[in-house]
């Protein structure tokens, strides 16, 4: 493998005899392909109310989000120092993370085949597109109430909840029969979050349905 010409100058520098120079570049090309990715980012791992390391009562009060945990992994495959590279918002999902990345099994670090740092996300929600059409208005607002007061500077409609309704929408009768345009999905979500306010014992969905028949109508 030809070095580059970088690397024929400093070994030339070096004092190194032309033989050298083919062995010392493979060398250094070799050392480049074996180094290892610094992080992987796994998949989301979901954390649903009820399960153990979803802290008691949070849910309730409309606490989720994801956190995104950065392990050091050690050469016996257990996480060494662990930390939170990105944050729910909320201190004790934060720390219900840390707990359940320190508990996990990792790849041993080795270099060249297992990185010694991982990018660990845990997504902690109290909603699936299974249980959405039951979610009422009086949920979503107190989730809503959370969100903004944990995120200042977002919107109601950048909640992962808005997104899931906005995204079962078309196949939720009597929804929708096309995938609403971006346009759309927004002036639906914000009819529907408007709606919610004024009427806690609708449903979520049933909100964004009605008000998604109304853009079909004009």
């Amino acid at each position: 493998m030809t070095p580059s010409p970088f690397a024929f100058t400093l070994l030339a520098c070096a004092g190194l005899s032309s033989a050298a120079w083919a062995q010392a570049g493979f060398a250094l090309a070799s050392d480049t392909l074996a180094r290892p990715a610094a992080q992987v980012r796994e998949a989301d791992t979901p954390v649903r109310p009820g399960d153990a390391a979803y802290p008691p009562g949070l849910a309730a009060r409309g606490v989720q989000g994801r956190v995104v945990v950065r392990v050091s992994v050690t050469a016996q495959g257990k996480a060494g120092t662990v930390a939170v590279d990105s944050s729910s918002g909320s201190p004790e999902l934060d720390q219900a993370a840390l707990a359940l990345a320190r508990s996990y099994p990792y790849a041993p670090a080795r270099q060249g085949v297992a990185p010694s740092e991982v990018l660990v996300p845990f997504r902690f929600s109290k909603d699936s597109p299974s249980t959405l059409p039951a979610k009422t208005c009086a949920d979503f607002n107190t989730d809503k109430a959370w969100f903004l007061a944990a995120h200042p500077g977002r919107q109601a409609s950048d909640m992962e909840v808005v997104k899931m309704a906005l995204d079962l929408l078309p196949f939720t009768p009597p929804g929708p029969q096309i995938m609403p345009s971006t346009q759309e999905r927004g002036a639906i979500a914000a009819a529907a979050i408007a709606a919610c306010a004024g009427r806690p014992g609708d449903r979520l969905l049933s909100a964004m349905q009605r008000e998604a028949a109304k853009l079909s109508r004009k």
